[in-house]
């Protein structure tokens, strides 16, 4: 489906370019002192600026409403994915550090400081 509207709003894009420039200035201009005055009287005396017109405005509504329902889902699909259309790194950030474990208070007996039984105790200072 959404193939479909992607097309659909691509052509629609095109032909509303084409239908822009198929209508005609305020002015004839250089087209009329050319000779291309004659073209206007084609659907009629004002029949090609209104026909083109109402062409243009309906062109230029469906152009709205494609735009608006790719950008909804486009706005659903990035919802779904996580609230980013970008993919994610493949390697994240780490996570901050957690706080370091405060260093041992120094013993304030004897009995604290001697090591477990077997292990070697430290040589003493001299």
């Amino acid at each position: 489906m959404l193939t479909f509207v992607t097309v659909v709003h691509v052509l629609l894009c095109v032909f509303m370019i084409f239908v822009i420039l198929l209508q005609p200035g305020k002015d004839a201009g250089m087209g009329a002192a050319l000779g291309g005055g004659a073209a206007t009287s084609a659907f009629g005396g004002r029949g090609a600026v209104t026909f083109l017109s109402k062409l243009t405005a309906i062109c230029a509504a469906l152009f709205f409403l494609t735009s608006l329902g790719l950008s909804f889902v486009g706005l659903r699909t990035s919802v779904a994915a996580g609230g980013s259309s970008v993919a994610a790194p493949a390697n994240p950030a780490p996570a901050a550090a957690p706080a370091a474990a405060p260093a041992p208070a120094a013993p304030e007996s004897v009995e604290q400081a001697r090591p477990a039984e077997g292990t070697p105790a430290p040589a003493p200072k001299q």
